[in-house]
C-alpha cells in the first residue's frame, strides 16, 4: 500500500487546524468551580504602613468548593509594595500577592511557601493583575493573570475573604475593580 506526500499533508493540516481550533475555543482551559455567583464593587486599598496587613471583607465564601478572581490595579505611590487576596482567618490566612515591580508571593500565616520573587507573568506598574485561586477541598490551585503559579494542600479552617498588602516605604494606592466569586448554587 502506497501512501501519497499529498494525503499525509492533508492529515497533517487537518490535525493542525482542528487542535488550533479546539485551542482557541478553550477546551484545554481550567475551569471554574462552579458559575458566578457574586461580583464585589471596586475597592481601593492604601498601603500606607510597612509590614503586612489584611483588611478582612464581610462578603463569606462557601464552605465547598469556589473559585476567586480578583484583578488588582496599581493607581499611585510607591511601586515597592505589594497587593493580593487572603483567605481564611487571621490566624492560618492563605495569601497570594503580587507587586508593580514584577514580583509574587504566596503564603499562610508565617510560613512562605513562595516567597516574594520575580514572577514573568507578573503585569508592570499599572497593568492590571488577575489573580485566580481555586479551592477544591483542601488542594488549593493559584494562576497570576491565567497561568498557574502555585498549588498544594492548603487547611482553611476559616473561608473569609480579605484584601492583603504589604508595604515597604512610602504610600502606595491600589484598587481592584472586579473581584467574583465561582461555586454551584447548592453551598
Amino acid at each position: 500500500m502506497k501512501i501519497s506526500l499529498r494525503g499525509v499533508l492533508a492529515v497533517l493540516l487537518f490535525t493542525a487546524v482542528l487542535l488550533i481550533l479546539l485551542i482557541a475555543s478553550g477546551v484545554f482551559d481550567p475551569k471554574l468551580a462552579g458559575e458566578l455567583q457574586k461580583t464585589l464593587p471596586a475597592t481601593t486599598l492604601t498601603v500606607d504602613q510597612p509590614g503586612q496587613t489584611i483588611r478582612w471583607l464581610d462578603e463569606p465564601l462557601p464552605d465547598g468548593d469556589f473559585s476567586l478572581r480578583g484583578t488588582a490595579v496599581f493607581q499611585s505611590g510607591n511601586l515597592d509594595s505589594g497587593i493580593g487576596l487572603a483567605l481564611g482567618d487571621a490566624e492560618q490566612a492563605l495569601v497570594v500577592a503580587v507587586s508593580p515591580l514584577g514580583y509574587v508571593l504566596v503564603q499562610q500565616a508565617d510560613e512562605v511557601l513562595l516567597p516574594w520573587q520575580p514572577w514573568p507573568h507578573v503585569q508592570l506598574d499599572e497593568a492590571p493583575n488577575e489573580i485566580w485561586i481555586d479551592v477544591r477541598g483542601s488542594e488549593v490551585t493559584v494562576r497570576l493573570n491565567r497561568e498557574l503559579l502555585w498549588q498544594g494542600s492548603v487547611d482553611l479552617i476559616s473561608h473569609r475573604l480579605g484584601l492583603f498588602s504589604e508595604g515597604f516605604g512610602e504610600t502606595a494606592v491600589y484598587i481592584f475593580p472586579v473581584i467574583e466569586i465561582y461555586y454551584h448554587e447548592e453551598y
